[in-house]
């Protein structure tokens, strides 16, 4: 009887042993667990000031909790706002969205340790903010896949404004060089040319006073007075473009008589086209029905440039004609000649605003900036670059910009 007592005792013992070695087991399995967690939580730790919030992820019911800080400020209510994975993802800004969907995607797949990506996010009243997310998996499910993630996110907006600031900074410089170094070679150039042209008109008028009769003179006078004018209005289109290049002018829309400027334009280059031969004419539908509207100052400078171009590029007995034509709700004006033409490589470094240096038919020197200065000032606005050309066939060159009807 005893014996038999003792043998229910011990398998009770054995039992209660058992049980105590699985309880231990569980003990230390949660203790490692724990342990993990903790450790994976360290991973978490970051040295910025400002933490914003913390988040968790149950990527199994597809559900994200926040604390208060972090729903506050995407501006939606802590106490009433409840949000899914899918509605913060839509709150990511569509520029950052894949990317952020990407880093969480690798940590997920083990790729990544942690979970670790900086995105732009818009609020509930549409304001953009900056966030940094850092988060790891701190549970699976019992098939080993991720049950839940979390996290911790900071507000970065002012760091990054900070940092777009000096970036800001350091292109403006850039560009300022830039511009300084531009307007060197144009002066150097363009406007030389344009006073130039006073000064032959000078000598002619020195070395041949005994030849003209007063009619000639007052001519020559006229053409004196138009090639000062001329070089006038260069340096001040010049200041002008500069002004736009700094930001510190804002092009200014109004309504714009395009017969009257295609007249200044004829006027300003009648001298060099005839010390060339070259036939320059104006050719519209009807000369006072054409208003354009835009950047008066813009579309002198670029007509300018394009008709200084077709006359370097256009040989003796050549034509050129300054054209304006209704398009339904726009105005084509265009520089059209007979000259040597453009390739297409030539086309496409203008339109990449690469600047090339090409001899005009009688060896004409230029720094090429006068293309592009035209197409940075039209790119600036409503209107649109026209370029159409053939090595041999001449060029047609010109803007397309909003009529008024």
């Amino acid at each position: 009887m005893k014996k038999n007592e003792n043998i229910e005792r011990l398998q009770k013992l054995q039992k209660q042993l058992e049980q105590y070695q699985e309880e231990n087991r569980l003990l230390k399995q949660e203790q490692v667990e724990l342990k993990q967690q903790q450790m994976e939580e360290e991973k978490l730790e970051f040295p910025w000031a400002g933490n914003l919030g913390h988040w968790e992820m149950d990527l199994i019911n597809r559900k994200v909790t926040a604390n208060p800080l972090k729903i506050k400020a995407l501006e939606y209510d802590p106490e009433n706002d409840r949000f899914s994975i899918d509605d913060f993802v839509q709150m990511i800004h569509s520029e950052d969205r894949d990317r952020a969907y990407q880093d969480m995607k690798d940590h997920l797949i083990g790729k990544k340790p942690v979970y670790e990506t900086e995105y732009k996010i818009v609020t509930r009243t549409g304001k953009i903010k900056w966030f940094y997310d850092r988060g790891v998996i701190i549970k699976r499910t019992p098939e080993g896949s991720p049950h839940t993630v979390k996290g911790i996110v900071f507000d970065v907006t002012e760091q990054k404004l900070a940092e777009q600031k000096i970036i800001d900074s350091e292109k403006a410089l850039i560009k300022t060089n830039l511009i300084k170094d531009q307007m060197m070679r144009i002066m150097a150039h363009d406007l030389k040319n344009s006073i130039g042209n006073v000064v032959n008109i000078f000598e002619l008028m020195l070395q041949e006073s005994d030849f003209f009769d007063p009619e000639e003179e007052k001519e020559l006078k006229k053409e004196v007075f138009e090639a000062s004018q001329n070089s006038m209005t260069l340096l001040d289109n010049l200041l002008h473009w500069a002004h736009v290049q700094q930001g510190t002018m804002e092009l200014e829309k109004k309504e714009i008589e395009v017969f009257t400027v295609l007249k200044e334009i004829h006027g300003m280059f009648r001298t060099q086209a005839l010390q060339k031969e070259i036939e320059l004419t104006i050719d519209t539908e009807k000369k006072e029905d054409i208003t354009a509207i835009g950047d008066l100052n813009m579309l002198r400078t670029v007509l300018r440039n394009f008709t200084n171009n077709a006359l370097k590029f256009t040989g003796k007995g050549g034509k050129i004609s300054l054209k304006a034509r209704k398009e339904q709700d726009q105005i084509a004006i265009t520089v059209v000649d007979n000259g040597t033409g453009m390739s297409e490589e030539m086309i496409r470094k203008i339109e990449r605003s690469e600047s090339q240096s090409n001899l005009g038919t009688e060896n004409e020197k230029g720094t090429g900036l006068g293309l592009l200065i035209s197409k940075d000032l039209i790119e600036q606005t409503d209107a649109k670059w026209i370029i159409e050309s053939a090595m041999g066939k001449g060029t047609s060159m010109g803007l397309r910009i909003p009529g008024k009807y």
